[in-house]
């Protein structure tokens, strides 16, 4: 490997295939979250707690003032998925985090729309 050719070959490798295990974490959503669900009757306030568990995550979300329940909580990369129960009926969510904010939608058999959230200092 003394050609300076070969080298950079195999350094220029090295780092396009290491690159992505190096970026392919999973980012840290735990924390309390302030957060605007956009509904066709207009916006309503949220706050989504997220802890680890013994077997990943857990959440409560609590919307307009009652807590709703919560399940299949993972992370992948920047994305966060769960499943949101409203008044009986199941929601899929999904929000893309960065940093101390989270952009996405929920979408469920009686509506969808826009969530938004910012994690409280």
């Amino acid at each position: 490997m003394n050609n300076p050719l070969t080298r950079s070959l195999a350094i220029l490798l090295a780092v396009t295939f290491a690159a992505p295990l190096v970026l392919a974490h999973d980012v840290d959503v735990t924390g309390t979250w302030d957060a605007v669900v956009e509904t066709p009757e207009g916006e309503i306030p949220a706050v989504i707690t997220i802890t680890k568990a013994d077997e990943g995550l857990e959440a409560t979300m609590e919307i307009g003032g009652m807590d709703r329940d919560v399940s299949d909580v993972v992370v992948d990369g920047h994305t966060l998925e769960m499943t949101v129960t409203y008044e009986g009926v199941p929601y899929d969510v999904e929000l893309e985090v960065d940093g101390d904010t989270m952009t996405g939608t929920y979408t469920g058999s009686m509506a969808s729309g826009a969530l938004n959230a910012k994690r409280q200092p």
